[in-house]
This record gives structure tokens, C-alpha cells and sequence, in this order.
């Protein structure tokens, strides 16, 4: 079995693309970061949608050939390559960032649940957290991929200090990183969430 990872070419991305996540509802998470430029503890934010969620962005069935089978010929890849994005749905819960557009509806409410998460001008629009003392953006990967981080706890008791707002609204967004439940670390996130995860048997 072949798989594909789309870009975003499924309205509202950069460059008027379209968006590459939609869900029912989703959660606004909320979590506590020592700010390298002054040193004091803000609040931070982040971007969750729940199981049943949809996106462009995963991995496609190409065909269910067997192992010995040479392949798709040229034309068919070619229309492989450049087939328009299919949205698919997604078991698991996942949490999104470098997120580049958001939906009109998703913006107004962060405007007043999380004024710190913010499009950041200087990163071409990528939704950032400022510190509340100094303003200073807040680096993604200071916050997401390593154990330990502010989205990233290492167990249910580092969890249970992030707050997990559920939304119940539509969620549409243009994301770069997507963190789902095929990221064990990610697991003590999902669970505060409501979402216990295990290993497929």
C-alpha cells in the first residue's frame, strides 16, 4: 500500500488556499511558559480538534497492490500527484500548529478567549502566543514537540495543570504541524482531553 502527504490543496490558507482541517468543535488549550525574553510565566495557548475531525492532510490509499507489483505506471502517478485534495476523516484527536489561517468564526472567539494567540506579522501571519508582560512572540517549538514543554507533558499529573476549554463551534484552520495520537508524548495531552489512547492491537 502507497501513501501521499498532501499539501494544502484542498478557501483560507496563505495565498488563498484552501483550508486543511475542518471539525464540528474543538478545544482551546491553555498552559504556562517561562518567557525566555523576561523570564516571568505566561499563559499560552494552543489548538485541539477531538476524534471524527477531517483534514487533507493524511496519508491517502493509492491502491492495495501486492508486494511484488511494479508500481503505478507513469500517467497514473501523475494523476496521483496532482489530484485534487480528498478530505478524509480522522479517528483520533490531534492538536495543530505553525497554524496560518483560521476561519473567520475560530479568530473572533480567540480574540476574546486567548487575545495573546495572535497572528504574528513578522512570521508571514503564523498564529503566535505573545507574553503577557513583555509581548515578545513565543516560539512554537519552545511549546510543542519535546516532553517536558507546555503542550507536551511527560504524564497525567504534568497534564492535569494544562486547561482544556472545549468549543462547541465549527473549527476550520490552514495548520503546518499536526500532532496526533501516533505521537505517544502526545498521549497525557489527549487524555486531559478526554481521549485515553493505546496501542493498536
Amino acid at each position: 500500500m502507497e501513501t501521499q502527504e498532501l499539501g494544502a490543496n484542498a478557501a483560507g490558507g496563505p495565498d488563498g488556499e484552501p483550508f486543511n482541517l475542518r471539525a464540528s468543535s474543538y478545544f482551546l488549550l491553555q498552559a504556562e511558559h517561562c518567557c525566555t525574553a523576561c523570564g516571568q510565566a505566561s499563559r499560552v495557548y494552543a489548538l485541539a480538534v477531538p476524534p471524527g475531525h477531517e483534514s487533507t492532510e493524511a496519508d491517502l490509499d493509492l491502491d492495495d497492490i501486492d508486494a511484488d507489483s511494479p508500481g503505478l505506471d507513469a500517467q497514473a502517478f501523475r494523476d496521483w500527484l496532482f489530484s485534487p485534495a480528498r478530505w478524509q476523516a480522522i479517528d483520533g484527536p490531534a492538536m495543530i500548529s505553525s497554524i496560518r489561517a483560521l476561519s473567520p468564526s475560530v479568530a473572533h472567539a480567540l480574540r476574546a478567549l486567548a487575545p495573546r494567540f495572535r497572528p504574528n506579522p513578522e512570521r508571514g501571519g503564523q498564529w503566535s502566543n505573545f507574553c503577557e508582560h513583555c509581548d515578545a512572540p513565543i516560539w512554537d517549538g519552545a511549546l510543542f514537540p519535546t516532553p517536558g514543554q507546555a503542550f507536551c507533558p511527560r504524564d497525567a499529573e504534568a497534564a492535569s495543570h494544562i486547561a482544556a476549554r472545549p468549543v462547541d463551534a465549527p473549527f476550520e484552520a490552514y495548520f503546518g504541524m499536526c500532532w496526533t495520537d501516533s505521537y505517544r508524548n502526545k498521549w497525557p495531552l489527549f487524555s486531559r482531553m478526554g481521549y485515553d489512547c493505546a496501542e493498536d492491537e
